[in-house]
């Protein structure tokens, strides 16, 4: 009697068990269905819009925007591989119309301001390309690691650049209080933290002229990247350091990694054998 309980017990907690697995997994699948059928007109749009286009998916963003409230997002989920699909299409889309995404207060005239951008975004589809193609985890890591150097890179070349101008702007400003210096526009994405460090105090004549104490400093800037590394901008010394590398030839270099880097280039990377891929892939980032 009490093995025939215990059999009773096992079989019923079973049925619980599989009953709620199979009705998570419908759920699931409802889920999954209803952000595809949200996202699905996104696909539409690719390449370099038309004004007429832009129009469009401005305003099917918007409707995006209205229809899915900030604490539904959670419900709103897709399988990993569809996400990175999704993630690849849309930073492609950025890259290919910066002026789209890009804040309003920033000159998407300005080829300097907007660039660092849509390098940034060609650097984020070719991380979510990357972990969809079809090749062996080892050579994902290998590229992957590869694209992250780039991305490092131009954290660096655009945190110096804004050094360089804020270095150069200070040196136009008339004596007074320090100013408070603004980000580029393109540097805001790989800024943690802008911390000015004191000087001392500015005393103003009656004619409303400005001068410092013989011996005293202005103070100026300590400015730390995403990836930890530090600057300054020296209001008492605002010498220009230079760049690391040349802005324009990073530039290139992620372009010509990024165009490389089509559907085609990783179904061929997924046919070579090891040693192979292992060399195609350093050929691919090589800058020689």
């Amino acid at each position: 009697m009490k093995k025939r309980r215990i059999l009773f017990i096992s079989i019923l907690s079973a049925i619980v068990v599989c009953g709620g697995i199979f009705s998570w997994y419908i759920q699931r699948q409802k889920t999954y269905a209803k952000t595809r059928e949200v996202f699905a007109p996104y696909y539409n749009y690719s390449g370099k819009l038309s004004e007429e286009e832009q129009t469009s998916l401005t305003d099917f963003i918007i409707s995006i925007t209205e229809e899915v409230e900030p604490s539904e997002l959670s419900k709103y989920k897709l399988p990993k591989r569809e996400r990175l699909q999704l993630e690849a299409h849309s930073m492609t889309l950025h890259r290919d119309n910066p002026e789209l995404f890009l804040m309003k207060s920033s000159d998407t005239n300005n080829i300097n301001d907007v660039k660092p951008w849509q390098m940034h975004f060609s650097i984020l589809a070719l991380t979510a390309k990357t972990k969809l193609a079809d090749i062996p985890s080892s050579s994902r890591s290998q590229m992957l690691n590869h694209i992250e150097s780039l991305n490092k890179r131009l954290a660096r070349n655009s945190v110096e650049a804004y050094v360089e101008a804020s270095n150069k702007k200070v040196k136009q400003l008339p004596p007074g209080p320090h100013p408070k210096l603004t980000p580029l526009h393109s540097t805001t994405l790989w800024l943690t933290t802008i911390e000015p460090y004191g000087g001392d105090q500015w005393i103003m004549e009656a004619d409303g002229s400005f001068h410092l104490p013989e011996g005293a400093k202005r103070g100026g800037i300590h400015i730390t990247d995403i990836y930890g590394n530090e600057y300054t901008v020296d209001f008492d010394e605002p010498t220009n350091s230079g760049l690391t590398e040349d802005t324009t030839a990073l530039y290139a270099e992620i372009d010509r990694v990024y165009e490389h880097l089509t559907d085609a280039e990783f179904q061929r990377l997924s046919s070579l054998s090891k040693s192979d891929r292992h060399a195609k892939i350093e050929m691919i980032f090589s800058t020689e």
